[in-house]
């Protein structure tokens, strides 16, 4: 899934690091592969589980680790 900033959101996910319930903002994609999402709280990047919704369908996203 490409970055797409303008996108509208409504998807959530839950911070592996400090807990806090963010808003995705967008996917991001590392070289091997791996989307996550970047906390609002505290900058963690945690890798997150594709359900296949689009960005603009509601949901709570799975958070599987964090990235270093």
């Amino acid at each position: 899934m490409p970055n797409s900033p303008a996108m509208p959101t409504a998807q959530q996910f839950i911070c592996k690091k400090c807990t806090a319930l963010s808003n995705v903002q967008t996917f991001q994609q590392t070289r091997d592969g791996v989307y996550f999402c970047v906390c609002e709280q505290c900058g963690a990047k945690n890798q997150v589980v594709q359900t296949g919704a689009s960005p603009s369908q509601p949901g709570l996203l799975a958070v599987t680790a964090v990235i270093q």
